[in-house]
């Protein structure tokens, strides 16, 4: 039994190296900032601009992110603040992304202000614009007008 297993080994190896080798995923470039979580909540009413909602992950050193652009659509960095009971909306001109840092982008605070977005897309690339580093792209999923958020798959970490 023993050489037999040994016979069919020595008949199968040149198969087995004639075989094509699997594809390698891309590794995660931890040097640079990544993007997780993007969706997109589509505006109540017609005309008026959706939110974008997303969380970066900093890389191996400080970025910031400086835009967020999407074919035919005007995307602006907001930030959202209650003082007084009275909710106060702001444009940002960037967005700092420490080293290693989680910055989210989520209902009621840093979030994207979408504008022009017509139809009901079930998606929105988004190319992430950083001052230090290459651009950075994404799909984010496009939900209904009060859709609630998607559950963080990293809450508790």
């Amino acid at each position: 039994m023993f050489i037999r297993t040994i016979i069919l080994s020595l008949l199968a190896a040149p198969v087995l190296a004639a075989a094509p080798a699997p594809p390698v995923k891309e590794a995660w470039d931890r040097t640079r900032p990544q993007v997780s979580g993007a969706w997109v909540r589509a505006a109540a009413v017609p005309g008026r601009p959706a939110a974008g909602y997303l969380v970066l992950a900093g890389g191996g050193q400080p970025d910031t992110l400086v835009g967020v652009t999407s074919p035919g659509l005007r995307i602006e960095l907001h930030s959202m603040s209650m003082a007084g009971g009275i909710m106060k909306m702001a444009k940002l001109d960037s967005v700092p992304v420490p080293a290693g840092a989680r910055v989210a982008f989520a209902p009621g605070g840093n979030h994207l202000m979408i504008f022009g977005m017509t139809g009901a897309p079930t998606s929105l690339p988004l190319t992430l614009v950083f001052r230090n580093g290459k651009p950075l792209t994404t799909v984010a999923a496009v939900r209904a007008p009060g859709a609630t958020p998607p559950a963080d798959p990293h809450a508790g970490h």
